[in-house]
């Protein structure tokens, strides 16, 4: 797992550089079709989150995700032929994806399979297929594999964006997708000192709570799944208004509150400081992560990144926390118990 999780940086760039020969793909999906549906499972899921999120921001294309095992019980009921169900699976043969793109196909609604094995059960079904270029990824947790499929999803919203606006609108953009694979080697330099002191301290908590907004809930969404697929620590995500809603009563000391403040908190600052506050009288651990210039004290100060490609960041500590969290813990991250890499 530690190894892959080093290889994170040039297996976003690798896919970054391939998808970049494929522009014209981008101007075809943007005029063929109205609305983007992501569908997957686990860590893919979140990618589709990113992609959802990206899709709708850059390029003002109508977005949103589902997770593969509900897909029959809303989605596929009105799914249209302008429509185009992104299926995302590592593997090709994740059981509810590849059911979900079988049901799509049905209706004659278009796929795109984005995975690192062109040749699998869901390329097969696929109108179009975006590899992702992460290679054999061994540890059951995705870390690479995830950093991949987020090169690839940021690439298809930028892509998107320019076929829609031009590309002189969307420079900026583009400048920062190419400095992230630099980003991501300087993310896992500065955080990796600070997780392994960090996993002595989690691995004697009963409850996690990882907090973010925007694009930095979808990194929360990630951490907490990390957190208790290689750990098995109790963790759960939330965006930091929703958390006050309830949630916010479970603070006490045995639980730790991680904070993920994206690159543009906006008014949301005060709520990061005010639920900051509470976690501190509540005697629970905190954890503060934020990115340079963002407004916050923070125990880890990430690289400054456009605010849509916040998660590509910010999940490289919690891959490395729950790394060393588990060798804290005694437990194996390659494997963790009842878990396969593919559900079939």
């Amino acid at each position: 797992m530690i190894r892959e999780i080093r290889e994170g940086p040039a297996v976003f760039r690798e896919t970054l550089e391939a998808l970049s020969a494929i522009d014209g793909l981008w101007g075809e999906i943007s005029s063929r079709y109205r609305c983007l549906v992501t569908c997957s499972s686990g860590s893919s899921h979140h990618a589709g989150l990113c992609l959802s999120y990206a899709a709708s921001r850059l390029a003002g294309i109508e977005a949103y995700s589902v997770q593969a095992s509900e897909y029959s019980e809303h989605i596929h009921n009105f799914l249209q032929r302008d429509h185009l169900l992104v299926a995302i699976s590592q593997s090709g043969e994740s059981v509810d994806t590849v059911r979900a793109a079988r049901l799509a196909s049905s209706k004659n609604v278009d796929v795109l399979a984005l995975t690192s094995v062109p040749a699998s059960t869901l390329g097969s079904l696929a109108r179009y297929v975006v590899e992702a270029r992460c290679g054999v990824e061994r540890a059951v947790p995705a870390t690479k594999s995830f950093m991949a499929q987020l090169a690839a999803v940021y690439s298809l919203a930028l892509g998107l964006a320019s076929a829609k606006h031009g590309a002189g609108r969307t420079g900026s953009v583009r400048e920062d997708l190419t400095m992230l694979p630099i980003l991501l080697e300087q993310t896992i330099d500065r955080s990796e000192g600070l997780m392994q002191r960090q996993a002595k301290r989690l691995a004697n908590v009963r409850h996690a709570f990882i907090l973010g907004y925007g694009p930095s809930y979808i990194a929360a969404l990630e951490a907490s799944l990390k957190l208790k697929e290689t750990c098995g620590i109790h963790a759960e995500a939330y965006s930091i208004g929703e958390f006050r809603h309830g949630p916010i009563s479970l603070l006490d000391s045995d639980a730790a509150c991680i904070f993920i403040a994206p690159p543009e908190p906006g008014d949301y600052l005060e709520v990061f400081e005010k639920v900051a506050a509470e976690a501190v009288s509540a005697d629970s651990q905190t954890l503060m992560l934020s990115h340079e210039g963002g407004g916050l004290g923070a125990d880890l100060s990430l690289p400054k990144i456009a605010h849509v490609f916040a998660t590509a960041v910010e999940v490289v500590p919690f891959q490395l926390l729950a790394y060393y969290t588990a060798l804290e813990k005694g437990l194996d991250p390659d494997r963790p118990r009842r878990l396969r890499k593919v559900v079939q």
